[in-house]
Protein backbone atom coordinates (compact mmCIF):
# COMPACT_ATOMS: atom_id res chain seq x y z
CA UNK A 1 0.00 0.00 0.00
CA UNK A 2 2.88 2.36 0.81
CA UNK A 3 4.34 1.71 -2.64
CA UNK A 4 1.02 2.70 -4.27
CA UNK A 5 0.92 5.90 -2.20
CA UNK A 6 4.49 6.75 -3.19
CA UNK A 7 3.81 6.25 -6.89
CA UNK A 8 0.58 8.24 -6.52
CA UNK A 9 2.44 11.18 -4.98
CA UNK A 10 5.02 11.14 -7.79
CA UNK A 11 2.27 10.92 -10.43
CA UNK A 12 0.33 13.88 -9.01
CA UNK A 13 3.49 15.98 -8.72
CA UNK A 14 4.49 15.23 -12.32
CA UNK A 15 0.98 16.03 -13.55
CA UNK A 16 1.04 19.44 -11.90
CA UNK A 17 4.53 20.15 -13.24
CA UNK A 18 3.31 19.21 -16.71
CA UNK A 19 0.36 21.58 -16.48
CA UNK A 20 2.33 24.46 -14.99
CA UNK A 21 5.75 24.19 -16.57
CA UNK A 22 5.22 23.66 -20.29
CA UNK A 23 4.92 26.81 -22.46
CA UNK A 24 1.78 27.29 -24.52
CA UNK A 25 1.32 28.15 -28.16
CA UNK A 26 -1.58 28.62 -30.52
CA UNK A 27 -2.50 28.62 -34.17
CA UNK A 28 -2.75 31.53 -36.55
CA UNK A 29 -6.18 33.15 -36.34
CA UNK A 30 -5.42 36.47 -38.02
CA UNK A 31 -7.84 38.40 -40.19
CA UNK A 32 -6.69 38.36 -43.82
CA UNK A 33 -8.09 39.43 -47.18
CA UNK A 34 -7.29 39.01 -50.85
CA UNK A 35 -8.60 40.68 -54.03
CA UNK A 36 -8.93 38.65 -57.22
CA UNK A 37 -10.58 38.88 -60.62
CA UNK A 38 -13.78 36.93 -61.26
CA UNK A 39 -14.99 37.44 -64.82
CA UNK A 40 -15.53 41.13 -65.45
CA UNK A 41 -15.59 42.02 -61.77
CA UNK A 42 -13.25 42.08 -58.82
CA UNK A 43 -14.04 40.07 -55.71
CA UNK A 44 -12.57 40.32 -52.25
CA UNK A 45 -12.42 37.46 -49.78
CA UNK A 46 -12.07 38.29 -46.09
CA UNK A 47 -11.16 35.47 -43.75
CA UNK A 48 -11.58 35.60 -39.99
CA UNK A 49 -11.02 32.89 -37.41
CA UNK A 50 -14.67 31.82 -37.80
CA UNK A 51 -15.80 32.51 -41.36
CA UNK A 52 -14.90 33.36 -44.93
CA UNK A 53 -16.73 36.29 -46.57
CA UNK A 54 -16.77 37.02 -50.30
CA UNK A 55 -17.85 40.45 -51.58
CA UNK A 56 -18.27 41.13 -55.29
CA UNK A 57 -17.91 44.33 -57.26
CA UNK A 58 -20.92 43.16 -59.28
CA UNK A 59 -23.71 45.25 -57.69
CA UNK A 60 -21.56 45.61 -54.54
CA UNK A 61 -22.95 42.43 -53.00
CA UNK A 62 -22.11 39.86 -50.38
CA UNK A 63 -21.73 36.61 -52.28
CA UNK A 64 -20.77 34.20 -49.51
CA UNK A 65 -20.68 33.74 -45.74
CA UNK A 66 -19.09 30.36 -45.15
CA UNK A 67 -18.65 29.26 -41.53
CA UNK A 68 -15.20 27.68 -41.64
CA UNK A 69 -14.97 27.02 -37.90
CA UNK A 70 -16.98 24.02 -36.79
CA UNK A 71 -16.80 22.96 -33.15
CA UNK A 72 -17.81 19.55 -31.83
CA UNK A 73 -21.34 18.69 -33.00
CA UNK A 74 -21.48 21.32 -35.76
CA UNK A 75 -20.42 21.45 -39.39
CA UNK A 76 -19.20 23.98 -41.94
CA UNK A 77 -22.09 25.88 -43.49
CA UNK A 78 -22.79 28.34 -46.31
CA UNK A 79 -25.37 30.93 -45.26
CA UNK A 80 -26.01 32.90 -48.47
CA UNK A 81 -28.81 31.44 -50.63
CA UNK A 82 -27.69 30.82 -54.19
CA UNK A 83 -24.08 30.03 -53.24
CA UNK A 84 -22.45 26.61 -52.95
CA UNK A 85 -19.05 26.46 -51.26
CA UNK A 86 -16.62 23.56 -51.31
CA UNK A 87 -15.50 23.06 -47.67
CA UNK A 88 -12.06 21.81 -48.73
CA UNK A 89 -10.80 24.57 -51.03
CA UNK A 90 -13.54 27.23 -50.48
CA UNK A 91 -14.29 27.39 -54.20
CA UNK A 92 -17.69 29.01 -54.81
CA UNK A 93 -20.38 28.26 -57.36
CA UNK A 94 -23.25 30.69 -57.84
CA UNK A 95 -26.77 29.90 -58.97
CA UNK A 96 -27.67 31.84 -62.10
CA UNK A 97 -29.98 34.88 -61.81
CA UNK A 98 -29.67 35.03 -58.02
CA UNK A 99 -30.00 38.50 -56.49
CA UNK A 100 -27.39 38.50 -53.73
CA UNK A 101 -27.45 40.28 -50.36
CA UNK A 102 -27.16 44.07 -50.30
CA UNK A 103 -28.16 44.53 -53.95
CA UNK A 104 -29.80 47.97 -54.28
CA UNK A 105 -32.93 48.21 -56.41
CA UNK A 106 -34.16 51.65 -57.47
CA UNK A 107 -37.62 51.16 -58.95
CA UNK A 108 -36.59 47.57 -59.67
CA UNK A 109 -33.31 48.47 -61.44
CA UNK A 110 -30.05 47.20 -59.93
CA UNK A 111 -27.36 49.73 -58.98
CA UNK A 112 -23.84 49.07 -60.30
CA UNK A 113 -20.90 49.55 -57.93
CA UNK A 114 -17.10 49.85 -57.89
CA UNK A 115 -14.83 48.38 -55.22
CA UNK A 116 -12.68 50.88 -53.34
CA UNK A 117 -9.34 50.06 -51.74
CA UNK A 118 -9.96 48.12 -48.50
CA UNK A 119 -9.02 49.84 -45.25
CA UNK A 120 -7.33 47.88 -42.48
CA UNK A 121 -6.49 50.37 -39.76
CA UNK A 122 -6.44 47.62 -37.14
CA UNK A 123 -5.11 44.08 -37.46
CA UNK A 124 -8.46 42.60 -36.36
CA UNK A 125 -10.70 44.77 -38.57
CA UNK A 126 -11.07 45.49 -42.29
CA UNK A 127 -13.47 47.84 -44.08
CA UNK A 128 -14.76 46.91 -47.56
CA UNK A 129 -16.38 49.77 -49.47
CA UNK A 130 -18.36 50.00 -52.70
CA UNK A 131 -19.48 53.13 -54.51
CA UNK A 132 -22.32 53.36 -57.01
CA UNK A 133 -24.59 55.83 -58.81
CA UNK A 134 -28.05 55.73 -60.33
CA UNK A 135 -30.13 58.65 -61.65
CA UNK A 136 -27.91 61.28 -60.10
CA UNK A 137 -28.06 59.63 -56.66
CA UNK A 138 -24.78 58.44 -55.13
CA UNK A 139 -24.52 55.35 -52.96
CA UNK A 140 -21.75 54.12 -50.64
CA UNK A 141 -21.91 50.69 -49.05
CA UNK A 142 -19.40 50.22 -46.26
CA UNK A 143 -18.91 46.81 -44.58
CA UNK A 144 -16.84 46.39 -41.40
CA UNK A 145 -15.65 42.84 -40.67
CA UNK A 146 -14.00 42.08 -37.33
CA UNK A 147 -12.06 39.10 -36.11
CA UNK A 148 -14.20 38.44 -33.04
CA UNK A 149 -16.43 35.59 -31.83
CA UNK A 150 -19.75 37.31 -32.54
CA UNK A 151 -20.43 36.59 -36.24
CA UNK A 152 -21.53 40.17 -36.90
CA UNK A 153 -20.77 42.43 -39.86
CA UNK A 154 -21.59 46.12 -39.61
CA UNK A 155 -23.01 47.71 -42.74
CA UNK A 156 -23.41 51.44 -43.40
CA UNK A 157 -25.34 52.77 -46.39
CA UNK A 158 -24.76 56.42 -47.35
CA UNK A 159 -27.21 57.94 -49.86
CA UNK A 160 -26.33 61.28 -51.45
CA UNK A 161 -29.31 62.88 -53.19
CA UNK A 162 -28.22 66.53 -53.44
CA UNK A 163 -30.34 67.84 -56.29
CA UNK A 164 -33.66 66.08 -56.09
CA UNK A 165 -36.49 66.68 -53.69
CA UNK A 166 -37.91 63.81 -51.67
CA UNK A 167 -38.30 61.18 -54.35
CA UNK A 168 -41.34 59.02 -54.96
CA UNK A 169 -39.04 56.27 -56.18
CA UNK A 170 -38.69 53.14 -54.07
CA UNK A 171 -35.30 51.90 -52.86
CA UNK A 172 -35.05 48.26 -51.85
CA UNK A 173 -31.96 46.70 -50.31
CA UNK A 174 -32.16 42.94 -50.85
CA UNK A 175 -31.05 40.58 -48.09
CA UNK A 176 -31.67 37.30 -49.88
CA UNK A 177 -33.30 35.66 -52.87
CA UNK A 178 -34.60 32.65 -51.01
CA UNK A 179 -36.26 29.54 -52.41
CA UNK A 180 -38.43 28.08 -49.62
CA UNK A 181 -38.34 24.32 -49.20
CA UNK A 182 -38.46 21.46 -46.73
CA UNK A 183 -34.76 21.54 -45.89
CA UNK A 184 -34.17 25.28 -46.14
CA UNK A 185 -34.15 27.90 -43.38
CA UNK A 186 -37.33 29.73 -42.42
CA UNK A 187 -37.89 33.41 -43.05
CA UNK A 188 -38.43 35.21 -39.73
CA UNK A 189 -39.18 38.81 -38.80
CA UNK A 190 -38.81 40.78 -35.59
CA UNK A 191 -41.70 43.12 -34.82
CA UNK A 192 -42.02 44.89 -31.47
CA UNK A 193 -39.26 42.63 -30.06
CA UNK A 194 -41.24 39.50 -30.90
CA UNK A 195 -40.46 37.00 -33.69
CA UNK A 196 -43.01 36.52 -36.47
CA UNK A 197 -43.22 34.17 -39.44
CA UNK A 198 -45.35 36.47 -41.61
CA UNK A 199 -44.88 40.03 -42.84
CA UNK A 200 -47.17 42.36 -40.90
CA UNK A 201 -49.04 45.15 -42.66
CA UNK A 202 -47.76 48.72 -42.17
CA UNK A 203 -48.94 50.58 -39.06
CA UNK A 204 -49.81 47.29 -37.32
CA UNK A 205 -46.59 47.36 -35.31
CA UNK A 206 -44.60 50.00 -33.44
CA UNK A 207 -41.06 48.92 -34.30
CA UNK A 208 -39.31 46.74 -36.88
CA UNK A 209 -36.29 44.86 -35.52
CA UNK A 210 -35.07 43.08 -38.64
CA UNK A 211 -35.57 40.02 -40.83
CA UNK A 212 -33.63 37.02 -42.03
CA UNK A 213 -33.27 33.26 -42.30
CA UNK A 214 -32.98 30.86 -39.40
CA UNK A 215 -32.87 27.09 -38.93
CA UNK A 216 -31.86 24.83 -36.04
CA UNK A 217 -28.14 25.46 -36.53
CA UNK A 218 -27.56 28.84 -38.19
CA UNK A 219 -28.93 32.38 -38.40
CA UNK A 220 -28.60 34.94 -41.22
CA UNK A 221 -30.33 38.06 -39.95
CA UNK A 222 -30.22 41.78 -40.78
CA UNK A 223 -31.29 44.36 -38.22
CA UNK A 224 -31.41 48.15 -38.43
CA UNK A 225 -29.26 49.93 -35.85
CA UNK A 226 -30.15 52.85 -33.62
CA UNK A 227 -32.51 55.33 -35.32
CA UNK A 228 -32.38 53.79 -38.78
CA UNK A 229 -35.98 53.98 -40.02
CA UNK A 230 -36.68 51.23 -42.52
CA UNK A 231 -39.55 48.90 -43.28
CA UNK A 232 -39.37 45.32 -44.51
CA UNK A 233 -40.41 44.10 -47.92
CA UNK A 234 -41.01 40.60 -49.23
CA UNK A 235 -42.10 39.57 -52.71
CA UNK A 236 -42.38 36.53 -54.94
CA UNK A 237 -40.23 36.45 -58.05
CA UNK A 238 -41.23 34.95 -61.42
CA UNK A 239 -38.79 32.11 -60.68
CA UNK A 240 -40.76 31.19 -57.56
CA UNK A 241 -38.21 32.43 -55.01
CA UNK A 242 -38.95 34.79 -52.15
CA UNK A 243 -36.99 38.03 -52.32
CA UNK A 244 -36.89 40.05 -49.13
CA UNK A 245 -34.99 42.86 -47.48
CA UNK A 246 -35.38 46.45 -46.30
CA UNK A 247 -37.19 49.30 -48.01
CA UNK A 248 -35.68 52.77 -47.48
CA UNK A 249 -36.95 56.28 -48.27
CA UNK A 250 -35.06 58.45 -50.77
CA UNK A 251 -34.91 61.87 -49.12
CA UNK A 252 -33.12 65.00 -50.28
CA UNK A 253 -29.56 65.50 -49.07
CA UNK A 254 -27.24 62.97 -47.49
CA UNK A 255 -28.73 60.15 -45.42
CA UNK A 256 -26.94 57.48 -43.42
CA UNK A 257 -28.46 54.10 -42.62
CA UNK A 258 -26.79 51.61 -40.28
CA UNK A 259 -27.34 47.86 -40.13
CA UNK A 260 -25.89 44.84 -38.39
CA UNK A 261 -25.76 41.46 -40.09
CA UNK A 262 -25.56 38.38 -37.89
CA UNK A 263 -24.40 35.40 -39.94
CA UNK A 264 -23.39 32.55 -37.68
CA UNK A 265 -24.33 29.76 -35.30
CA UNK A 266 -27.60 29.67 -33.47
CA UNK A 267 -26.14 30.27 -30.02
CA UNK A 268 -28.36 32.13 -27.59
CA UNK A 269 -25.61 34.11 -25.84
CA UNK A 270 -23.97 35.11 -29.12
CA UNK A 271 -27.32 36.13 -30.57
CA UNK A 272 -28.19 37.98 -27.37
CA UNK A 273 -24.92 39.93 -27.55
CA UNK A 274 -25.92 40.92 -31.11
CA UNK A 275 -29.34 42.11 -29.91
CA UNK A 276 -31.17 39.07 -31.28
CA UNK A 277 -31.96 37.27 -28.03
CA UNK A 278 -35.70 37.67 -28.69
CA UNK A 279 -35.39 35.42 -31.75
CA UNK A 280 -34.50 32.38 -29.67
CA UNK A 281 -36.24 30.66 -26.76
CA UNK A 282 -33.54 28.86 -24.79
CA UNK A 283 -34.53 25.84 -22.75
CA UNK A 284 -33.85 25.18 -19.08
CA UNK A 285 -30.38 23.78 -19.75
CA UNK A 286 -29.41 26.81 -21.86
CA UNK A 287 -30.58 29.18 -19.11
CA UNK A 288 -28.59 27.24 -16.52
CA UNK A 289 -25.52 27.51 -18.75
CA UNK A 290 -25.63 31.31 -18.75
CA UNK A 291 -24.04 31.85 -15.29
CA UNK A 292 -21.46 29.10 -15.96
CA UNK A 293 -20.43 30.72 -19.25
CA UNK A 294 -20.40 34.16 -17.67
CA UNK A 295 -18.18 32.88 -14.85
CA UNK A 296 -15.81 31.25 -17.36
CA UNK A 297 -15.70 34.50 -19.35
CA UNK A 298 -14.96 36.41 -16.13
CA UNK A 299 -12.03 34.10 -15.40
CA UNK A 300 -10.88 34.38 -19.03
CA UNK A 301 -10.85 38.17 -18.89
CA UNK A 302 -8.59 38.03 -15.83
CA UNK A 303 -6.25 35.30 -17.10
CA UNK A 304 -6.19 35.81 -20.87
CA UNK A 305 -6.52 32.10 -21.58
CA UNK A 306 -9.49 29.75 -21.40
CA UNK A 307 -7.27 26.93 -20.17
CA UNK A 308 -6.46 28.87 -17.02
CA UNK A 309 -10.14 29.80 -16.75
CA UNK A 310 -11.02 26.09 -16.79
CA UNK A 311 -8.25 25.32 -14.27
CA UNK A 312 -9.51 28.00 -11.86
CA UNK A 313 -13.11 26.85 -12.42
CA UNK A 314 -12.06 23.30 -11.50
CA UNK A 315 -10.25 24.45 -8.35
CA UNK A 316 -13.27 26.44 -7.21
CA UNK A 317 -15.72 23.58 -7.77
CA UNK A 318 -13.43 20.99 -6.10
CA UNK A 319 -12.96 23.19 -3.03
CA UNK A 320 -16.72 23.69 -2.76
CA UNK A 321 -17.46 19.99 -3.24
CA UNK A 322 -14.70 18.68 -0.96
CA UNK A 323 -16.89 18.47 2.18
CA UNK A 324 -19.39 16.37 0.23
CA UNK A 325 -16.64 14.21 -1.24
CA UNK A 326 -15.13 13.67 2.21
CA UNK A 327 -18.54 12.60 3.48
CA UNK A 328 -18.91 10.25 0.51
CA UNK A 329 -15.62 8.46 1.18
CA UNK A 330 -16.36 8.13 4.90
CA UNK A 331 -19.79 6.75 4.11
CA UNK A 332 -18.33 4.21 1.67
CA UNK A 333 -15.83 3.04 4.30
CA UNK A 334 -18.53 2.62 6.92
CA UNK A 335 -20.81 0.82 4.51
CA UNK A 336 -17.98 -1.60 3.78
CA UNK A 337 -17.68 -2.52 7.45
CA UNK A 338 -21.44 -3.01 7.71
CA UNK A 339 -21.56 -5.58 4.92
CA UNK A 340 -21.26 -8.69 7.16
CA UNK A 341 -24.06 -7.49 9.41
CA UNK A 342 -26.22 -6.50 6.45
CA UNK A 343 -25.79 -9.93 4.88
CA UNK A 344 -26.90 -11.62 8.09
CA UNK A 345 -30.00 -9.46 8.31
CA UNK A 346 -30.78 -10.04 4.62
CA UNK A 347 -30.42 -13.80 5.02
CA UNK A 348 -32.57 -13.85 8.18
CA UNK A 349 -35.45 -11.71 6.88
CA UNK A 350 -35.32 -12.38 3.14
CA UNK A 351 -38.98 -13.53 3.14
CA UNK A 352 -40.32 -10.37 4.82
CA UNK A 353 -39.24 -7.27 2.88
CA UNK A 354 -40.92 -4.77 5.19
CA UNK A 355 -39.27 -6.24 8.26
CA UNK A 356 -35.98 -6.45 6.35
CA UNK A 357 -36.11 -2.75 5.49
CA UNK A 358 -36.94 -1.86 9.10
CA UNK A 359 -34.05 -3.93 10.48
CA UNK A 360 -31.62 -2.42 7.97
CA UNK A 361 -32.69 1.11 8.88
CA UNK A 362 -32.25 0.27 12.55
CA UNK A 363 -28.71 -0.92 11.82
CA UNK A 364 -27.92 2.25 9.88
CA UNK A 365 -29.24 4.36 12.76
CA UNK A 366 -27.35 2.34 15.36
CA UNK A 367 -24.04 2.68 13.46
CA UNK A 368 -24.63 6.31 12.44
CA UNK A 369 -24.49 5.58 8.70
CA UNK A 370 -26.50 7.30 5.98
CA UNK A 371 -26.89 4.82 3.08
CA UNK A 372 -27.43 7.70 0.65
CA UNK A 373 -24.43 9.67 1.91
CA UNK A 374 -22.19 8.27 -0.80
CA UNK A 375 -24.61 9.04 -3.62
CA UNK A 376 -25.30 12.73 -3.04
CA UNK A 377 -21.87 14.02 -4.16
CA UNK A 378 -22.17 11.99 -7.38
CA UNK A 379 -25.55 13.56 -8.11
CA UNK A 380 -24.10 17.02 -7.43
CA UNK A 381 -21.06 16.50 -9.70
CA UNK A 382 -22.97 15.18 -12.71
CA UNK A 383 -24.93 18.41 -13.41
CA UNK A 384 -21.71 20.43 -13.05
CA UNK A 385 -19.97 18.20 -15.60
CA UNK A 386 -22.90 18.44 -18.03
CA UNK A 387 -23.18 22.21 -17.59
CA UNK A 388 -19.48 22.74 -18.20
CA UNK A 389 -19.59 20.43 -21.22
CA UNK A 390 -22.46 22.46 -22.70
CA UNK A 391 -20.76 25.72 -21.71
CA UNK A 392 -17.57 24.75 -23.56
CA UNK A 393 -19.57 23.78 -26.65
CA UNK A 394 -21.55 27.03 -26.57
CA UNK A 395 -18.40 29.07 -25.88
CA UNK A 396 -16.50 27.36 -28.69
CA UNK A 397 -16.06 30.58 -30.68
CA UNK A 398 -14.55 32.47 -27.74
CA UNK A 399 -12.33 29.52 -26.85
CA UNK A 400 -11.25 29.19 -30.49
CA UNK A 401 -10.01 32.78 -30.42
CA UNK A 402 -8.22 32.22 -27.12
CA UNK A 403 -4.48 31.40 -27.12
CA UNK A 404 -3.50 27.75 -27.17
CA UNK A 405 -2.37 25.81 -24.11
CA UNK A 406 0.54 23.41 -23.85
CA UNK A 407 0.47 21.17 -26.93
CA UNK A 408 -3.22 21.93 -27.64
CA UNK A 409 -3.61 24.81 -30.13
CA UNK A 410 -7.40 24.98 -29.73
CA UNK A 411 -9.26 23.86 -26.60
CA UNK A 412 -12.60 23.98 -28.43
CA UNK A 413 -11.46 21.08 -30.63
CA UNK A 414 -10.10 17.66 -29.77
CA UNK A 415 -6.62 17.13 -28.37
CA UNK A 416 -4.49 16.57 -31.51
CA UNK A 417 -2.27 14.01 -29.75
CA UNK A 418 -4.87 12.63 -27.27
CA UNK A 419 -2.45 13.19 -24.39
CA UNK A 420 -5.18 14.58 -22.13
CA UNK A 421 -7.33 11.55 -22.95
CA UNK A 422 -4.53 9.12 -22.07
CA UNK A 423 -3.52 10.80 -18.79
CA UNK A 424 -7.15 11.09 -17.67
CA UNK A 425 -7.79 7.42 -18.43
CA UNK A 426 -4.75 6.34 -16.40
CA UNK A 427 -5.81 8.55 -13.52
CA UNK A 428 -9.32 7.08 -13.52
CA UNK A 429 -7.88 3.55 -13.43
CA UNK A 430 -5.61 4.58 -10.55
CA UNK A 431 -8.60 6.08 -8.74
CA UNK A 432 -10.49 2.83 -9.16
CA UNK A 433 -7.48 0.97 -7.75
CA UNK A 434 -7.58 3.18 -4.67
CA UNK A 435 -11.32 2.57 -4.22
CA UNK A 436 -11.02 -1.22 -4.53
CA UNK A 437 -10.41 -1.83 -0.80
CA UNK A 438 -13.61 0.08 -0.03
CA UNK A 439 -15.78 -1.74 -2.55
CA UNK A 440 -14.22 -5.20 -2.79
CA UNK A 441 -16.43 -6.75 -0.15
CA UNK A 442 -19.68 -5.31 -1.52
CA UNK A 443 -19.35 -5.90 -5.27
CA UNK A 444 -19.05 -8.91 -7.44
CA UNK A 445 -16.07 -9.58 -9.62
CA UNK A 446 -17.74 -8.32 -12.81
CA UNK A 447 -18.89 -5.09 -11.13
CA UNK A 448 -15.43 -4.50 -9.70
CA UNK A 449 -13.76 -4.86 -13.09
CA UNK A 450 -16.32 -2.53 -14.68
CA UNK A 451 -14.57 0.23 -12.76
CA UNK A 452 -11.46 -0.48 -14.85
CA UNK A 453 -13.31 -1.00 -18.13
CA UNK A 454 -15.36 2.20 -17.93
CA UNK A 455 -12.38 4.62 -18.28
CA UNK A 456 -11.19 2.75 -21.37
CA UNK A 457 -14.72 2.70 -22.79
CA UNK A 458 -15.00 6.45 -22.17
CA UNK A 459 -11.65 7.17 -23.84
CA UNK A 460 -12.53 5.15 -26.94
CA UNK A 461 -15.95 6.71 -27.51
CA UNK A 462 -15.33 10.29 -26.29
CA UNK A 463 -11.81 10.90 -27.58
CA UNK A 464 -13.05 13.56 -30.02
CA UNK A 465 -14.65 15.68 -27.30
CA UNK A 466 -13.22 19.21 -26.95
CA UNK A 467 -9.82 19.30 -25.30
CA UNK A 468 -11.14 21.88 -22.84
CA UNK A 469 -13.60 19.34 -21.48
CA UNK A 470 -10.89 16.69 -21.19
CA UNK A 471 -8.71 19.24 -19.37
CA UNK A 472 -11.50 19.81 -16.87
CA UNK A 473 -12.06 16.07 -16.46
CA UNK A 474 -8.31 15.48 -16.02
CA UNK A 475 -8.06 18.14 -13.32
CA UNK A 476 -11.24 16.91 -11.63
CA UNK A 477 -9.93 13.34 -11.56
CA UNK A 478 -6.55 14.57 -10.33
CA UNK A 479 -8.20 16.45 -7.49
CA UNK A 480 -10.44 13.48 -6.69
CA UNK A 481 -7.41 11.19 -6.46
CA UNK A 482 -5.59 13.67 -4.22
CA UNK A 483 -8.65 14.25 -2.05
CA UNK A 484 -9.31 10.53 -1.80
CA UNK A 485 -5.68 9.91 -0.83
CA UNK A 486 -6.07 12.54 1.91
CA UNK A 487 -9.35 11.09 3.18
CA UNK A 488 -7.90 7.55 3.16
CA UNK A 489 -5.01 8.80 5.26
CA UNK A 490 -7.45 10.63 7.52
CA UNK A 491 -9.65 7.55 8.00
CA UNK A 492 -6.63 5.30 8.57
CA UNK A 493 -5.41 7.68 11.24
CA UNK A 494 -8.83 7.65 12.90
CA UNK A 495 -9.06 3.88 12.53
CA UNK A 496 -12.20 4.06 10.36
CA UNK A 497 -10.82 1.80 7.66
CA UNK A 498 -9.03 -0.75 9.80
CA UNK A 499 -11.58 -0.91 12.58
CA UNK A 500 -15.13 -0.04 13.31
CA UNK A 501 -17.65 -0.68 16.06
CA UNK A 502 -17.47 -4.39 16.68
CA UNK A 503 -20.55 -4.38 18.87
CA UNK A 504 -23.24 -6.76 17.71
CA UNK A 505 -26.35 -5.40 16.05
CA UNK A 506 -28.34 -5.77 19.26
CA UNK A 507 -32.02 -6.37 18.83
CA UNK A 508 -31.78 -6.66 15.06
CA UNK A 509 -31.72 -10.48 14.87
CA UNK A 510 -34.80 -12.07 16.39
CA UNK A 511 -35.73 -15.63 17.36
CA UNK A 512 -32.64 -16.12 19.47
CA UNK A 513 -30.14 -15.56 16.64
CA UNK A 514 -26.95 -13.88 17.77
CA UNK A 515 -24.69 -11.61 15.84
CA UNK A 516 -22.58 -14.60 14.91
CA UNK A 517 -25.50 -16.03 13.03
CA UNK A 518 -25.78 -19.14 15.25
CA UNK A 519 -29.26 -20.31 16.12
CA UNK A 520 -29.43 -20.73 19.97
CA UNK A 521 -33.07 -21.80 20.17
CA UNK A 522 -32.11 -25.49 20.22
CA UNK A 523 -30.23 -25.16 23.50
Amino acid sequence: MRKIHAWLTIFIALSFLLLLGVPSWGVERDLTYRIYQSGNYQEIEVRTALASYVFSEEKGTLRSVFLTFSAYGSKSSELVPGTRTDPDDLERQYVANTVFPFTLLVDGAEVDCVLSTPIQAYEDEVIVEFKGEAGGIGFIKRFTIRNDPYYTVDMELVIDNPDGEDSASTLHMVLADHLPGKNTPDLVYLFDDAPAEVLLVPNSYASFGGLGLMDKQTVFFLQPVDSTEVVPFSERTPAGSQRFGASLPLTQGTTNYSFSLYGGRRRFLLMDSAGLGKLDSPGTMARMMVPVIQFLNFLYRHTGNYAWAIILFTIVTRVILFPLMRKQYHSMAKMQKLQPKLKKIQARFKDDRQLLQRKMMQLYKQEGVNPMGGCLPMFVQLPILILLWKAILYSAEQIHLSPGFLWVPDLSLRDPYFILVGITTLLMILQQRMMTPMTASSTGGSQKYMGYIFPIFMAVFLYSFPAGLWLYYLLTTLFQVGQQYFVNWEMAKEGTITSMSAAPAEGLLDDGETDDGEDQSAD
